[in-house]
């Protein structure tokens, strides 16, 4: 062991006796030395042979050790190296050379703001968090940038006019620092200066989380590339397949991903096995309904450890999104406004809202930014009518077109997006014009137009949807079957006939009425529970197992008034029809035991429950008291007192006080005395949509007592 520890450490110069070594010469013409003294080849050329002896002696090397203070050292060594990076892209961003920026002088004579923008190059989805160093803040034309931009436009006019003036230096330094105000790095605008960067405690608690076998995952990639289901044509364009791959990869094998990256991945694996439990055979499908349960566990813990502060980047807007789509699954609207509202910031940071903010973007990365856009759109004015607040995306800020492709698979995807993107825009004026505080206010007549200009507007969506389904149908036959092609088309012309009743029931009927609600209104809630039997014949004949999404994203979604408007209309008219419609109606959601119910179905089936319970008893107290009276006797009386009187805890007005009421709030001095009264009279109206009224019914003790023993006390 001690000679040959002695032989790696002598010089090499031993080995050189032993053969010779090339000449000075070869080596240097780097050609085959014979290695005699003197060489042929110095021979040949008539040069002089010499050999340099002298032999280096090899460096001793020392032996390096990755000793955990080594590490430390190129840890600390990464991270100034990055903070150097960033530093160099912060000013690499603000100052932005002249040249880069677009030409959008104003035309002569104009006083309009022109605010052009540079955008910054989008991050691809499986991009990482710091992306956002280099993502500017979009502001609109009321900022002082904009107006900054301005004035700096006019006086560089002033300055070419005037050969006399010469400021190009203090003109430069005023473009850097209009520029510097017009293009704020987002990572800066959005943390605060004196604050250190600390770990997220999520980040070790993700790492803790089991991801299905790389085996399987891969599998259902493959799967989902060659054969794209329908039901997951909007995952694909959320999650491109083409880059989705790529983050999954990063999130199973990299220590280095975010957590928006980990929502992506789990969501996307998530949707990606629960649609093959339905398209595999039994064995592959529990083991990807295992699966997919997993990944719903994962997006769980990851969406619950989302800090309040993200970066704005195309990947949180994702992530967001996806975790919206999640809660609205599970009916959790108010979990789902939450994030959606999250997203919705992110993209008016992005400026994903603005047509000029994709002028210097490759087209499809602009294309997916734009659905991603609309996607939360939808959400938005959705959830704003299903929970009664003001949404987040005003229509009057948003120049960006609608979805559109010329590829035959997008080009379906991208119109029905439309429809569905201008159903909600429909939604979102629901609100904002029948609903809310300021609409409520308004006296009887300014409501009633609105209601005939937003129901004029539903009849041109109608229009709309049997043009799209007309120009897409026979792709839709090719791609998903007749009978999900029938089932899709169904379900969205019941969620848009719910919009109407929706509409129409914003007004009372005239006075002097029968009934609460116009005609007009309980035609279209007749028409809407019809529908919704013929959609629900169409998914039990095909098996098609779409019960628990169409809950979730046609009945849950926006507050479903058509029940409850023919409740009240059985309860004042006693007609026996619209009854059939209501048990009808609990029966179709009540069939399936294969869809599991979340918690949301169960209560507005619960909730439906009882007030058709209610309903039928009270139609057949009428019946039996019209049959029985005899001598002015009514022997049912105390019954209907005691329905009656739950009818009241309900807020149902009784009949004979319906054409006094109305009497009194058709003319009031005060407008908001008028919204008030007439609340009172139609309590269907304060209670802003089926939601409300469930908690309020769930919270009230009587109500609870008819749940707990199946009928109110008092009645048999």
């Amino acid at each position: 062991m001690e000679d040959k520890m002695e032989m790696d450490q002598a010089p090499v110069t031993s080995s050189t006796s032993a053969v010779p070594r090339a000449c000075d010469a070869c080596r240097a013409r780097k050609i085959r030395c014979n290695r005699e003294t003197p060489c042929a080849h110095c021979v040949q050329a008539k040069i002089e042979c010499s050999t340099n002896l002298e032999a280096r002696a090899r460096e001793k090397r020392a032996r390096i050790l990755l000793t955990p203070q080594y590490e430390r050292k190129i840890d600390q060594l990464d991270r100034r190296l990055d903070g150097i990076v960033r530093l160099l892209e912060d000013i690499k961003t603000q100052l932005v050379p002249s040249q880069r920026l677009p030409n959008n002088d104003p035309t002569p004579g104009s006083t309009v703001l022109s605010v052009p923008r540079l955008t910054s190059p989008a991050p691809s989805p499986a991009s990482h968090s710091n992306h956002a160093d280099t993502t500017s803040v979009v502001e609109g034309n009321s900022s002082l940038a904009a107006h900054s931009t301005f004035a700096n436009d006019l006086l560089r006019k002033v300055v070419d006019r005037d050969t006399s003036l010469k400021m190009d230096d203090t003109l430069d330094t005023l473009r850097h620092l209009v520029n510097a105000m017009r293009q704020q790095p987002a990572a800066q605008e959005t943390t605060y200066p004196r604050a250190k960067a600390v770990p997220l405690a999520s980040t070790v608690l993700l790492k803790q989380c089991e991801l299905p076998p790389i085996q399987k995952t891969v599998q259902i990639l493959k799967l989902a590339k060659s054969e794209k289901a329908t039901p997951l044509a909007w995952v694909y364009e959320v999650f491109p397949v083409h880059m989705f791959p790529e983050t999954c990869m990063r999130v199973y094998f990299s220590d280095d991903y975010t957590i928006a990256e980990f929502i992506i991945v789990n969501c996307g694996l998530h949707a990606l096995y629960w649609t093959y439990v339905y398209l595999c055979s039994p064995p592959d499908a529990d083991e990807y309904r295992h699966f997919s349960d997993l990944c719903a566990k994962n997006m769980e813990v990851a969406l619950s450890s989302l800090p309040l502060h993200v970066p704005a980047t195309v990947d949180y807007v994702m992530a967001l999104l996806a975790g919206a789509f999640y809660a609205t699954e599970i009916s959790k609207p108010s979990l789902a406004w939450i994030l959606n509202t999250k997203a919705a910031e992110l993209c008016q940071t992005l400026g994903y809202h603005r047509s000029e903010t994709y002028k210097n973007d490759r087209a499809e990365d602009a294309r997916h930014r734009q659905f991603l856009f609309w996607a939360v759109y939808i959400l938005d004015k959705g959830l704003s009518l299903r929970l009664g607040r003001p949404s987040a995306l005003q229509d009057y800020d948003i120049t960006v077109p609608y979805p559109a492709s010329d590829d035959p698979y997008r080009s379906a995807i991208c119109a029905f997006t439309t429809l569905w993107t201008k159903t909600a825009q429909a939604q979102g004026l629901a609100y904002e014009r029948l609903y809310s505080s300021e609409a409520l206010s308004q006296p009887e007549h300014v409501r009633r137009s609105r209601v005939e200009e937003l129901a004029r507007n539903s009849e041109a969506l109608e229009v709309l949807a049997a043009e799209t389904i007309k120009k897409h149908d026979d792709w839709c036959n090719n791609v998903a079957g007749p009978e999900v092609t029938v089932f899709l088309h169904k379900a969205d012309h019941v969620l848009r006939l719910s919009l109407l009743t929706t509409i129409y029931r914003a007004v009372p009927n005239a006075a002097g009425s029968a009934t609460t609600f116009s005609p007009e209104c309980i035609q279209a809630a007749r028409a809407t529970l019809d529908v919704h039997q013929e959609c629900m014949a169409v998914n039990e004949k095909g098996n098609l197992g779409l019960l628990s999404s169409y809950m979730n994203w046609t009945i849950l979604f926006s507050p479903f008034v058509p029940f409850l408007v023919l409740f009240c209309q059985v309860i004042e008219t006693k007609d026996r029809d619209d009854l059939s419609r209501l048990h009808a109606f609990i029966s179709s959601i009540s069939v399936s035991s294969a869809a599991p119910e979340n918690e949301g179905t169960t209560k507005l089936r619960k909730l439906f429950e009882v007030l058709c319970n209610i309903a039928s008893r009270y139609v057949g107290d009428a019946a039996a008291r019209r049959d029985t009276l005899v001598d002015g006797n009514d022997p049912s009386a105390d019954m209907n007192d005691g329905i009656g009187a739950y009818l009241a805890t309900l807020g149902f007005p009784s009949q004979d006080t319906h054409d006094h009421t109305f009497a009194e709030i058709n003319s009031p001095a005060d407008p908001h005395q008028a919204a008030d009264s007439y609340r009172s009279v139609n309590p269907m109206l304060w209670m802003g949509n089926g939601t409300q009224l469930e908690d309020w019914f769930y919270s009230n003790q009587q109500m609870m007592e008819f749940l707990d023993d199946g009928h109110p006390a008092g009645i048999s």
